[in-house]
């Protein structure tokens, strides 16, 4: 269990929210900029919720696979 990573989904969420270039908004499309800057934080969120919960099953479960852990998140993550 000590070997699993746990990201913060608000962190990670806002700070990708960060990364997203905005030019400068005029007052009449503010409402636009902040719906796509929430889909950004609301899409970054869900995955890394759905990539801890992933992670969690992975490191619970008795894998027989020669599959690692990690490409089995990765292509868990790929279906989302």
């Amino acid at each position: 269990m000590d070997k699993q990573t746990k990201i913060d989904p608000e962190i990670f969420a806002y700070n990708f929210m960060k990364t997203i270039h905005r030019p400068e908004i005029e007052k009449k499309d503010m409402e636009v900029a902040a719906k796509e800057a929430l889909a950004a934080y609301l899409s970054a969120y869900y995955l890394i919720q759905n990539f801890n919960k992933i992670e969690n099953e992975f490191f619970s479960e008795e894998d027989t696979r020669h599959k690692s852990n990690y490409q089995r998140i990765l292509s868990e993550l790929n279906n989302y």
